[in-house]
């Protein structure tokens, strides 16, 4: 069976565009109604549950069907596995099972890459940042201001939110080392 989904992606062509693109290939077009990349419940519904071995499913653009590298990579690999064609019109490219493997993994090496260059890029900025002589998380509370938090703890003279107002220590962090 024949399949088209649309969403109000305007990158190259507007919803109206792609309507009319796809129509020239089939009239079953699944419409996402937001441009969202969250609760894209419709293309969820499409790929998990409409799609079976040997259908087509047409997008104008690749930016329609997925928002990242790695997104795309993992619709691929379930329309590979269900046996599915992709279709993109605006490139003139059916991405088939088999015939188009090499582009898949390409994509798959592409979304690899990504990943190490964030991975590398957050280890040499850390690295950066202890080399300057900065610490690392959350910044050490001032133990004169818990001391102080205690002693009117234990007097009993005042409320937690005065305590929280004064010492600028919160409840939880009071109760747990009243606890210690």
């Amino acid at each position: 069976m024949k399949y088209g989904y649309i969403r109000p992606v305007t990158i190259h062509d507007s919803l109206n565009e792609q309507l009319k693109k796809i129509e020239t290939y089939t009239n079953n077009i699944i419409e996402e109604t937001h441009a969202n990349n969250k609760k894209r419940t419709k293309l969820e519904g499409l790929v998990n549950d409409k799609l079976t071995s040997n259908d087509i499913l047409y997008v104008t653009d690749l930016c329609i069907i997925a928002d990242s590298t790695k997104h795309l990579t993992e619709i691929l690999d379930t329309l590979s596995n269900k046996e599915v064609s992709l279709y993109v019109i605006n490139l003139n490219k059916n991405i088939i099972t088999g015939v188009n493997e090499s582009f898949i993994q390409i994509l798959h090496n592409i979304t690899d890459f990504q990943s190490d260059i964030v991975k590398f890029r957050t280890r040499m900025g850390l690295e950066n940042y202890t080399r300057e002589g900065k610490s690392l998380g959350r910044p050490k509370r001032d133990d004169a201001n818990l001391r102080n938090a205690i002693e009117m703890y234990m007097s009993k003279k005042y409320t937690l939110d005065e305590i929280k107002e004064k010492t600028n220590i919160s409840r939880a962090t009071l109760y747990r080392h009243l606890d210690r």
